[in-house]
């Protein structure tokens, strides 16, 4: 699903068509997932709660991104950067103000809290028209007290990561028209190749090296971006050629920088000063 969407994502065709395509695309995988469970049974409530604690917010939670994003994308006015970055600031306000309404769910969702997980994540206690749900229309047997206010956290984190990119971007932008060129080469930036990155960016995924295994790919080609300013719009593309690589290794980028800290480890060791005389 998460593949298709970054070839919507790419795609040159307009917002309302991507957003089309893309909540297509993740309800067929709903649908999907739901079939699955209904023909599968979960053998224990902790394999239950782990998927209605985790996996289906992983699915759920792009729905309400796209929605969300096209939102935010569609009601930008014109105008100063000044005015732009106000916009985002005060988007992130609100996302802050959902937290703030869910705060007691919110808390136990970011810090990782179990105890609460029967009532939250069983289908068993499922209590219609909590707070939380008139968001949503929930399926009949597909739903629990809280699996969509996870999902939402989930878009939402998305989400912070999508305008903090473009607050940086505009500010950036700002900071070039001052300063010139003397200030942006102050700026960290990546100067080797993309596709280069993109096998660090993947590699700190399948590893699970960041927010204990949970961030999503794009969070981290995002954090990249913003960090190294870099546009890596075309991440999964790139991806795409190093799964195509047949000549050479998947990943003769890391596997070089892997030679070249050995090599610098061994030249240490076998470094022997002069001796004074």
């Amino acid at each position: 699903m998460e593949e298709d969407l970054a070839v919507f994502a790419d795609a040159g065709t307009t917002l309302v068509n991507r957003l089309s395509s893309s909540l297509n695309c993740v309800a067929s995988a709903l649908d999907k997932l739901k079939a699955y469970i209904e023909e599968h049974a979960f053998e224990t409530e902790a394999a239950e709660i782990e998927f209605f604690k985790t996996s289906k917010p992983r699915f759920y939670c792009w729905k309400i991104y796209l929605v969300e994003q096209y939102s935010i994308q569609t009601n930008l006015k014109k105008g100063s950067i000044q005015m732009q970055r106000k916009y985002y600031l005060n988007e992130l306000a609100l996302l802050e103000r959902t937290h703030n309404h869910f705060r007691h769910v919110y808390q136990y969702y970011i810090d990782h809290e179990t105890h609460r997980d029967a009532e939250y994540f069983l289908r068993v206690n499922y209590i219609p028209y909590l707070p939380g749900q008139d968001y949503h229309q929930p399926p009949a047997g597909f739903s629990t007290n809280q699996d969509y206010l996870f999902a939402r956290f989930r878009a939402n984190r998305m989400l912070q990561d999508f305008l903090i990119t473009k607050i940086s971007r505009l500010e950036n932008s700002a900071a070039e028209e001052l300063a010139g060129k003397v200030l942006a080469r102050r700026k960290r930036r990546w100067t080797g190749d993309k596709i280069h990155l993109i096998e660090i960016a993947y590699g700190i995924y399948f590893t699970g090296q960041m927010n204990d295994g949970k961030a999503d790919i794009k969070e981290i080609i995002a954090w990249l971006e913003t960090s190294l300013n870099i546009d890596l719009s075309q991440a999964y593309r790139m991806f795409l050629d190093i799964r195509r690589r047949k000549t050479t290794s998947y990943t003769k980028f890391l596997e070089s920088m892997c030679e070249a800290i050995a090599k610098h480890i061994e030249e240490t060791y076998n470094y022997k000063p002069k001796k004074k005389r």
